[in-house]
């Protein structure tokens, strides 16, 4: 057995991510995922509304570099930019 973690869970994606596609990473709304909302606010409040890039796409997890920082994201809280 895998342990899972709070971007296993199974979401709708609104936008299909590519490859070195500059996305913006935001906070999702707490009523929407109050697990993610919590964790970025009090772990990577830096990071919010910076732009990074898209490393790598698997299902409803994005990898993105931001400021030389790799994390992992559901694709919810992130905004395409180009």
């Amino acid at each position: 057995m895998q342990q899972l973690t709070i971007f296993d869970y199974p979401a709708e994606q609104k936008h299909i991510f590519q490859v070195h596609d500059k996305v913006r990473l935001q906070l999702v709304d707490e009523a929407i995922n109050f697990e993610i909302y919590n964790y970025r606010k009090y772990y990577c409040e830096h990071l919010i509304g910076k732009m990074g890039t898209v490393l790598e796409v698997k299902g409803n997890t994005v990898t993105v570099q931001i400021n030389g920082v790799t994390i992992p994201c559901e694709a919810c809280e992130l905004e395409w930019i180009a």
